[in-house]
């Protein structure tokens, strides 16, 4: 049975739709989960039934529609790396930390999956965007203190902010959710809430005093108009000169922020190793390494570099974590996700010429870019919920580029499919099919779908 003129058969319009509530509903999950959920009076309540409820959308969608070819490789990539850190338990002197941390990889497991497969088929984004951007601003507006200019002046500031290096990561992430929505609608009134925001983000950033966060800020003010400003536009003159007034406004509000917060003076201090806790991170890392070199095949167990280095703090460097505890075979595993869904993103960009389409696409290997280097200045990815839901993000979205790019989605394809949207944005393309003369690039061997 076919829909109306214009549209795809009935089934598959079904399936679009499927799929692009599952993005909503699980964007929506991430919101609830990192605002209300980390209130300890709603906590288990959140855990419990929002857990119960997403499970309930997800499970029958995925039962009828998912089979074993439809799994991303970066799945079966991290389900390669728990089974590898499984023997890690013989050598480890924690097991109540070992049993902790192969949970908290077998959760990150389950959201890779999920997030990825959700995304693959529906490229709604633009839903955990919005929930990052929520998440931002809530754990700023909703803190015991109200938003002041001379909050991040005072120098005790750090001292009065619950989890501030979390809080200062959740903003990092919300700026670069604002500057991925800014381009997705035309609607003034959705751009000025933006903005706003992303002044909101960016003023958690500072607040926090989180070197790890402003060294994400840093990285995105320098890849974000290189990736995503000219390597998505079609006047390249244009993008470049952009690209300028952008890197040029954002080394003035760095200086600004060096010379007037008590973040400046961590940063300082940081970069000049003239802090104690810049060099006891710096001693950390070199405590993995050796480490790892005493066990580089299976290394010492998940969680246990607390007590096998003796100082009873985890590396605070994710190559150090991963190296010390699944040995070299389990770091090649872990960091092939990155590799593989870099590959496949920066192939998909070979064939899709949408100045849109790229824009998104660079978005996302924006995001990875700063996974890895939140990862190796700061916390371990993998031990982190928040950052299993961006991995899932990237994974997803580098399988739904390369199904546009082997759809020919270069080309106009007739007849969009009706779908789900937040309010102000269009709706991503769901599932369609192609026209028969549609472009279809060639299948290369190291990049493969599923």
């Amino acid at each position: 049975m076919n829909g109306p003129a214009g549209t795809m058969p009935y089934p598959q319009n079904k399936a679009a739709r499927a799929w692009s509530r599952l993005a909503m509903i699980w964007g929506g999950y991430y919101l609830v989960s990192f605002t209300l959920g980390q209130n300890p009076a709603y906590m288990q309540l959140t855990i419990w039934v929002g857990t119960a409820l997403v499970g309930l959308f997800t499970l029958p969608v995925f039962l009828r529609r998912v089979r074993l070819r439809d799994v991303p490789r970066e799945c079966f990539l991290l389900g390669g790396f728990f089974v590898w850190a499984l023997p890690g338990g013989f050598f480890a002197e924690n097991m109540t930390m070992f049993a902790r941390h192969l949970k908290m990889v077998f959760e990150f497991a389950m959201l890779l999956l999920f997030v990825s497969v959700i995304l693959k088929n529906s490229g709604g984004v633009k839903w955990f965007y919005l929930a990052f951007v929520g998440v931002a601003v809530l754990r700023i507006v909703s803190g015991e203190d109200p938003i002041s200019f001379a909050r991040i002046a005072d120098t005790q500031v750090v001292a009065r902010i619950t989890s501030a290096n979390a809080i200062g990561y959740y903003c990092a992430v919300g700026i670069i959710a604002v500057l991925a929505l800014m381009r997705e609608t035309t609607r003034m009134w959705m751009r000025g809430l933006l903005v706003a925001g992303g002044g909101v983000a960016l003023y958690g950033v500072v607040l926090s005093a989180s070197r790890g966060a402003m060294l994400v800020l840093m990285a995105t003010a320098i890849l974000w108009p290189a990736l995503c400003m000219v390597g998505a536009a079609r006047s390249k003159a244009k993008a470049i000169v952009g690209s300028v007034v952008i890197l040029a406004v954002s080394y003035w509000t760095f200086q600004a922020i060096i010379q007037n917060t008590y973040m400046g003076v961590r940063f300082t201090n940081a970069a000049q190793l003239e802090d104690g806790s810049s060099q006891q991170r710096l001693e950390l890392f070199t405590i993995g390494l050796r480490m790892f070199a005493k066990n580089p095949i299976f290394g010492n167990g998940l969680g246990q570099f607390s007590a096998v280095s003796g100082i009873g703090r985890y590396a605070h460097n994710e190559i150090a974590e991963v190296a010390s505890a699944t040995g070299l075979p389990g770091l090649i595993l872990y960091y092939s996700i990155y590799w593989v869904a870099w590959r496949r993103l920066s192939w998909s960009l070979r064939y899709l010429d949408d100045p849109l389409t790229r824009y998104r696409v660079n978005m996302i290997r924006l995001i990875l870019l700063t996974l890895l280097i939140s990862g190796s200045v700061s916390r371990p990815v993998f031990l982190t919920q928040d950052g299993m839901f961006l991995v899932g993000v990237v994974v997803g979205m580098a399988h739904w580029a390369e199904r546009m790019a082997r759809m020919g989605y270069r080309q106009a394809i007739p007849g969009p499919v009706p779908g789900w949207g937040p309010p102000g944005f269009p709706v991503c393309p769901g599932p369609v099919v192609p026209p028969a003369v549609a472009f279809a690039p060639p299948r290369r061997p190291d990049v493969v779908s599923g």
